[in-house]
């Protein structure tokens, strides 16, 4: 090649050159902007702003300690400890592992839909496929409740049988599932909703035949460990060592750390045990189709499966797998007898709270509303927030006026000589004292109370220490005074006396 083509060819390569340079400053200059702006909208987050607002509802709520993590997308954009874990004053810290109660469902959801995409698990299965033995009172629909029944709660059993297993966890998953045979339905199996703890319970039990693991390891092999959830756990005794948070109750409005009862055959339903840091990752793999990292869980279509809305809960609300969807908004709340959290999944965020106290009088679901209103850019109010202090004051005052009640019914009882006309308007007025105060308020609260609880006593004392203690006894109190001071007119009256060995009545 000549010399002078060459210098032409250099020179024209040259020019290429610095013309796709310039091309690619341009483009560089043109979109990094847009770049920049992406990237500050995933993790613009007004810390400050939701650092008061939970510090605030806390001290309103008398919460010991809350772990907070929010999620943008693909990344966790925010973790946070607040407050305390337990009487020893550690710090809460996003590691810090916390029960979970019913958010656990939708862990365990997920694991029954990893085994339907292996091809284990049919959903339109009857469950006695996979547990031979399954039964309920009613044979001919024991052999009709299907897995998916399961999943969406239509299975017919009822939410006051799922809250007796609550306090009935203490025996293994198996047993506690064999357990069920006595129970009877209330629904329609592939009916109507009803929300039962129990549902869950015997998914679990389905998982670890299917797969030939024990439920727990099965969920630590293909959820916690491909998620990174380091600090997720099945049994007390192994959080523990990681610093479990310490479960609080209020008793008449002073919190008190308290113990859990043993929950080892009711995990999946509601005793999994995980940390802020963790249900953000579990989270991200919510929103991104089942996708975290270089790790995928379970198929897109699975995970839109899993948040599709199924069985009208009566509420505005619908129930999917493991998760309740209003308004497109993907949501679920956990509640145990001392723990509480609320996951939700709402225009491209994701937020955990786990906090390590339950109160049944005061709910907390509106802290979350409030850190989401912030996400949005709102400013929420405080007085959307129950307060601990006037509802307690309330209920103390209640209860103060009912024990004086009772001593001086008891003192009427005790005193020996009063005198006391027995006109037959006293004797009415008497008989109407003791039917009402004595008699029907006692049986009442009594019979009627588990049923607008939909829950038994043993359940309600375990859930509401102190108050259902005091109800309970109040009741039983009050039907004895009401039966002895029966006895007494009776007997007065029929030996013909015109005073009356009893006490005044209120």
């Amino acid at each position: 090649m000549e010399p002078c083509i060459q210098v032409v060819v250099r020179t024209e390569k040259f020019k290429i050159y610095r013309l796709v340079i310039v091309i690619l400053i341009t483009i560089c200059l043109v979109f990094s902007p847009l770049i920049t702006y992406a990237k500050s909208e995933e993790v613009k987050v007004d810390t400050d702003k939701i650092d008061h607002f939970v510090e605030s509802a806390m001290d309103k709520l008398q919460i010991p300690g809350i772990a907070l993590g929010i999620v943008k997308g693909d990344q966790t954009v925010y973790l946070k400890g607040y407050g305390i874990s337990g009487p020893d004053k550690t710090p809460v810290t996003p590691q810090t592992p916390f029960v979970l109660g019913s958010t656990s469902k939708s862990i365990t959801a997920l694991a029954i839909m990893q085994l339907v995409e292996e091809g284990k698990i049919d959903l339109k299965a009857p469950v006695q496929r996979y547990l031979p033995w399954f039964r309920v009172a009613d044979e001919e629909a024991s052999k009709k409740i299907l897995v998916q029944d399961l999943l969406y709660q239509t299975s017919g059993i009822a939410k006051y049988d799922g809250h007796i297993g609550m306090v009935n966890g203490n025996k293994s998953i198996e047993e506690h599932i064999r357990s069920l045979k006595n129970i009877q339905l209330t629904g329609r199996v592939g009916g109507d909703f009803q929300y039962s703890n129990l549902n869950y319970d015997i998914l679990s039990g389905i998982v670890q035949v299917v797969s030939g693991d024990p439920f727990s390891k099965y969920v630590q092999n293909h959820i916690f460990k491909p998620l990174e959830m380091k600090h997720s756990y099945d049994s007390p005794k192994e959080a523990e060592k990681d610093g479990l948070a310490t479960g609080y109750q209020s008793i008449f409005g002073w919190m008190v750390p308290t113990e859990q009862l043993d929950h080892r055959g009711t995990i999946a339903s509601g005793y999994l045990i995980s940390s802020a840091e963790d249900m953000s990752n579990y989270l991200v793999a919510q929103m991104n189709g089942g996708h975290f990292k270089k790790n995928k869980i379970l198929s897109t279509e699975s995970v839109k499966q899993m948040h599709n809305p199924v069985s009208p809960m009566g509420d505005g609300s619908s129930y999917a797998m493991g998760w309740s969807v209003k308004n497109n908004v993907i949501f679920h709340v956990g509640a145990t007898e001392n723990t509480y959290s609320f996951m939700v999944m709402k225009d491209g965020y994701g937020i955990i709270l786990l906090a390590n106290s339950m109160d049944f009088l005061v709910y907390y679901d509106q802290i979350v509303m409030g850190i989401d209103e912030i996400l949005h850019g709102g400013k929420p109010t405080l007085a959307n927030i129950p307060d601990f202090q006037n509802t307690y004051l309330i209920v103390d005052l209640v209860a103060l006026a009912v024990l004086i009640y009772i001593t001086w019914s008891i003192y009427g009882l005790c005193k020996k000589r009063m005198k006391w006309k027995a006109t037959p308007l006293r004797i009415m007025f008497q008989i109407l004292s003791i039917l009402l105060f004595q008699l029907l308020i006692p049986l009442a609260i009594l019979f009627y109370l588990p049923k607008i609880l939909i829950a038994p006593w043993s359940v309600i004392i375990v859930f509401l220490p102190g108050l259902g203690h005091f109800l309970f006894l109040f009741a039983i109190v009050l039907l004895c005074i009401g039966i002895v001071k029966t006895a007494f007119l009776i007997r007065s009256n029929l030996r013909g006396k015109k005073k009356l060995n009893v006490g005044t009545f209120s």
